[in-house]
């Protein structure tokens, strides 16, 4: 296993000045991936006044030696948000994990503007119907979403802490070194 990145174990990351609590236990969490997904948080936020923070899974029923499959499906369902809710900067995350099973499986968040989405059932269910044209099996948690303006700070912390099971460096690295082990969004800043 390639250690592609720096794992820390420490219970907090320090970004922007900020310091968050995270879920580094027991693998620990690759701090590079984990400032990528906040990057991303911050971005967001500089364009929208709160946000929707969406989590699901996605997973294959057969193992690839790419990414085509979440590729594919991101592209698809960004896609369909853009259009539905008339928006244009949506912030995602996803993460390739391979475990026990022989086949790999996808960790998702997406970032969206809560003035637009205040729920995000509609957007479950489109997931779920994806798993039938993408032929995927999609999985959302229970308490899928997180819900809050820039300034609701312990909000925040409780979605960042949720999230940060992405940047877990458990199950990271079974794949092709070509391919890489995670995807984010790449939205800039609003001036």
């Amino acid at each position: 296993m390639a250690n592609y990145h720096h794992v820390s174990h420490s219970p907090v990351i320090d970004h922007q000045d900020n310091l968050w609590m995270v879920n580094s236990q027991p693998s620990g969490i690759y701090t590079k991936q984990m400032k990528s997904i906040l990057d991303q948080l911050e971005v967001v936020l500089t364009h929208y006044s709160q946000v929707l923070i969406l989590r699901f899974d996605i997973r294959t029923f057969a193992y690839t030696d790419d990414n085509n499959v979440i590729t594919g499906l991101f592209t698809y369902l960004l896609r369909h948000l853009k259009q539905t809710y008339q928006t244009d900067n949506i912030g995602y995350h996803w993460t390739r994990e391979q475990e026990k099973a022989k086949r790999q499986h996808y960790h998702c968040v997406l970032i969206l503007d809560a003035n637009k989405v205040r729920h995000p059932s509609r957007i479950n269910n489109f997931i779920l119907e994806m798993g039938n044209t993408h032929k995927v099996s999609p999985w959302i948690p229970t308490n899928c979403f997180y819900r809050f303006k820039r300034n609701e700070v312990n909000l925040k912390q409780n979605a960042i802490y949720r999230i940060s099971y992405l940047a877990k460096a458990r199950g990271k690295g079974y794949k092709p070194p070509q391919v890489k082990n995670h995807g984010s969004s790449r939205i800039k800043a609003k001036n």
